[in-house]
């Protein structure tokens, strides 16, 4: 059995109750939206706004080149992000892949949703689409994380839910265990369009829970491109960042919850 996240053991064993934000632990907070208190939505919200991020990709920089999208062939698709793949944050996706954490599903969608927001393209939304998996992990999992954020951010954002256009065409090997370039052929001709809905030359939003190369993003945005949409966004929960990110947020409540992550961890091994 995978190990749950510290601060989702604490949450779940001294507070169990449903009002209890799912970042800060305070009970008592006014309500954002589920397990979201108002604070700590918006300093969530403002990490891509006070770091540097890229405009293609979402990855957080700290100033200096992307490493990421410089290898993409064109910059037909662009990708926005909430979070660095890092922390807290990485473990909540974690637990919603692996640990069958299927509410948190709600929150991080809706965090999500907020994002497309701000980046000011929502209203051009034509439909939401979630990156497919692959029949077999699919149905060892027992679901589809993006499916499940895809879900959350529709109804937040009151667009279509294209949940079938996209079909996974085969599965070779698992994307995190290959480098950037074989990356890119292990997902060539993996996705088609399944289904007969017009395109109509509107934009449309991919959801996924990660961006690493963007290999799977790209491939899914090639296929809609090729059926007649206009432009694609994507959205994701967290993207990869800079190491020296980690000098830049020193001291700050992100810091903080990376350091006393690293120490609960060392006390309980």
């Amino acid at each position: 059995m995978r190990r749950q996240g510290w601060w989702h053991a604490f949450l779940n064993i001294l507070f169990p109750e449903k009002d209890v934000c799912l970042f800060c632990l305070q009970k008592d907070k006014s309500a954002e939206h589920m397990r979201l208190c108002h604070e700590c939505t918006e300093k969530i919200l403002k990490i891509t706004e006070e770091l540097e991020t890229c405009p293609f990709c979402g990855f957080f920089t700290a100033g200096d080149a992307c490493p990421t999208c410089r290898s993409w062939r064109e910059k037909f698709l662009r990708v926005g992000t909430v979070v660095p793949y890092e922390g807290m944050f990485r473990e909540l996706i974690h637990d919603l892949k692996f640990n069958g954490r299927k509410d948190w599903a709600r929150p991080l969608g809706y965090l999500m949703a907020c994002r497309v927001r701000r980046l000011g393209f929502a209203e051009k939304i034509q439909a939401i689409i979630p990156v497919p998996l692959y029949s077999g992990r699919e149905k060892e999992r027992g679901f589809n994380q993006s499916l499940l954020l895809a879900e959350v951010i529709a109804a937040e954002l009151q667009k279509p839910l294209w949940s079938e256009a996209l079909a996974r065409e085969h599965f070779h090997h698992p994307q995190m265990m290959l480098s950037r370039e074989e990356r890119m052929q292990n997902i060539a001709g993996a996705f088609r369009y399944a289904q007969g809905r017009e395109m109509r030359g509107g934009m449309i939003l991919l959801v996924d829970d990660i961006i690493t190369t963007g290999a799977t993003l790209l491939a899914c945005a090639d296929i809609l491109r090729q059926v007649g949409a206009r432009d694609v966004w994507a959205i994701t929960w967290a993207v990869g960042y800079n190491v020296k990110l980690m000098e830049k947020v020193a001291g700050s409540w992100f810091y903080y919850e990376k350091a006393k992550e690293k120490s609960i961890n060392k006390k309980y091994q």
